[in-house]
Protein backbone atom coordinates (compact mmCIF):
# COMPACT_ATOMS: atom_id res chain seq x y z
CA UNK A 1 0.00 0.00 0.00
CA UNK A 2 1.32 3.46 -0.76
CA UNK A 3 1.32 6.40 1.63
CA UNK A 4 -1.69 8.11 0.06
CA UNK A 5 -3.83 4.95 0.26
CA UNK A 6 -2.79 4.43 3.88
CA UNK A 7 -3.81 7.97 4.80
CA UNK A 8 -7.10 7.57 2.90
CA UNK A 9 -7.82 4.28 4.70
CA UNK A 10 -7.01 5.83 8.08
CA UNK A 11 -9.20 8.87 7.35
CA UNK A 12 -12.05 6.48 6.54
CA UNK A 13 -11.47 4.72 9.86
CA UNK A 14 -11.43 8.05 11.72
CA UNK A 15 -14.67 9.14 10.04
CA UNK A 16 -16.49 5.88 10.78
CA UNK A 17 -15.21 5.75 14.38
CA UNK A 18 -16.10 9.37 15.14
CA UNK A 19 -19.62 8.70 13.85
CA UNK A 20 -19.90 5.45 15.88
CA UNK A 21 -20.31 3.10 12.90
CA UNK A 22 -20.10 -0.07 14.96
CA UNK A 23 -20.52 -2.46 12.02
CA UNK A 24 -17.53 -0.86 10.28
CA UNK A 25 -15.46 -1.05 13.48
CA UNK A 26 -16.27 -4.74 13.93
CA UNK A 27 -14.71 -5.35 10.51
CA UNK A 28 -11.69 -3.04 10.76
CA UNK A 29 -10.45 -4.10 14.21
CA UNK A 30 -8.63 -7.41 14.48
CA UNK A 31 -10.23 -9.92 16.86
CA UNK A 32 -7.00 -9.69 18.86
CA UNK A 33 -6.53 -5.92 18.59
CA UNK A 34 -4.31 -4.39 21.26
CA UNK A 35 -5.47 -0.86 22.22
CA UNK A 36 -3.42 1.09 24.77
CA UNK A 37 -4.13 4.59 26.12
CA UNK A 38 -1.60 6.60 28.14
CA UNK A 39 -2.92 9.67 29.97
CA UNK A 40 -1.07 12.78 31.15
CA UNK A 41 -0.14 11.04 34.43
CA UNK A 42 1.44 8.15 32.48
CA UNK A 43 -1.38 5.87 33.63
CA UNK A 44 -2.16 3.11 31.16
CA UNK A 45 -5.51 1.64 30.25
CA UNK A 46 -6.12 -1.05 27.67
CA UNK A 47 -9.08 -2.23 25.63
CA UNK A 48 -9.90 -5.41 23.77
CA UNK A 49 -12.01 -5.50 20.61
CA UNK A 50 -15.10 -6.19 22.72
CA UNK A 51 -14.27 -3.20 24.94
CA UNK A 52 -13.86 -0.93 21.91
CA UNK A 53 -17.09 -2.10 20.30
CA UNK A 54 -18.97 -1.68 23.59
CA UNK A 55 -17.53 1.84 24.02
CA UNK A 56 -18.63 2.98 20.56
CA UNK A 57 -22.00 1.21 20.87
CA UNK A 58 -22.66 3.02 24.16
CA UNK A 59 -21.82 6.41 22.58
CA UNK A 60 -24.07 5.57 19.62
CA UNK A 61 -26.95 4.46 21.88
CA UNK A 62 -26.66 7.64 23.96
CA UNK A 63 -26.99 9.71 20.79
CA UNK A 64 -23.77 11.60 21.48
CA UNK A 65 -22.50 14.07 18.90
CA UNK A 66 -19.73 12.78 16.64
CA UNK A 67 -16.15 13.29 17.79
CA UNK A 68 -13.89 15.67 15.87
CA UNK A 69 -12.39 14.32 12.66
CA UNK A 70 -9.56 16.84 12.28
CA UNK A 71 -6.30 14.96 11.85
CA UNK A 72 -2.67 15.86 11.25
CA UNK A 73 -0.78 12.93 9.74
CA UNK A 74 2.77 12.95 11.07
CA UNK A 75 3.93 9.62 9.63
CA UNK A 76 2.58 7.03 7.24
CA UNK A 77 4.51 4.06 5.86
CA UNK A 78 3.51 0.67 4.53
CA UNK A 79 4.60 -2.34 2.58
CA UNK A 80 2.48 -5.14 1.13
CA UNK A 81 1.79 -6.74 4.54
CA UNK A 82 1.92 -4.10 7.29
CA UNK A 83 1.41 -0.38 7.72
CA UNK A 84 1.95 2.22 10.41
CA UNK A 85 0.45 5.67 10.74
CA UNK A 86 0.92 8.34 13.43
CA UNK A 87 -1.88 10.90 13.67
CA UNK A 88 -2.14 13.97 15.86
CA UNK A 89 -5.71 14.94 16.75
CA UNK A 90 -7.36 17.51 18.99
CA UNK A 91 -10.86 16.94 20.28
CA UNK A 92 -13.26 17.42 23.13
CA UNK A 93 -12.93 14.23 25.14
CA UNK A 94 -13.38 13.36 28.82
CA UNK A 95 -15.09 16.72 29.28
CA UNK A 96 -12.07 18.75 28.13
CA UNK A 97 -10.09 19.68 25.06
CA UNK A 98 -7.32 17.13 24.55
CA UNK A 99 -4.38 16.57 22.23
CA UNK A 100 -4.31 12.91 21.25
CA UNK A 101 -1.38 11.29 19.47
CA UNK A 102 -2.52 8.03 17.85
CA UNK A 103 -0.35 5.27 16.43
CA UNK A 104 -2.15 2.65 14.34
CA UNK A 105 -0.61 -0.57 13.06
CA UNK A 106 -2.47 -2.08 10.11
CA UNK A 107 -2.11 -5.63 8.84
CA UNK A 108 -3.09 -7.03 5.44
CA UNK A 109 -5.35 -10.09 5.64
CA UNK A 110 -7.25 -12.14 3.08
CA UNK A 111 -10.30 -9.95 3.74
CA UNK A 112 -8.44 -6.62 3.58
CA UNK A 113 -6.56 -4.26 5.89
CA UNK A 114 -7.34 -4.42 9.61
CA UNK A 115 -6.02 -2.63 12.69
CA UNK A 116 -4.06 -4.99 14.90
CA UNK A 117 -2.57 -2.42 17.31
CA UNK A 118 -3.55 1.10 18.28
CA UNK A 119 -2.12 3.38 20.93
CA UNK A 120 -2.98 6.89 22.00
CA UNK A 121 -1.18 9.36 24.24
CA UNK A 122 -3.55 11.91 25.75
CA UNK A 123 -2.67 15.40 27.02
CA UNK A 124 -5.11 18.12 28.08
CA UNK A 125 -4.81 21.41 26.22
Amino acid sequence: MNKEDLIRLTKEHIHEATHYNVEFLKKVYSDNVMYVMVNEKDEISTMSKDDLINYFTQRQNEGLAPLAETSDFLYANADEKTAMVIVNREMEFNGRLEKMLFTLIWEKTDSGWIICKESVSVQPI
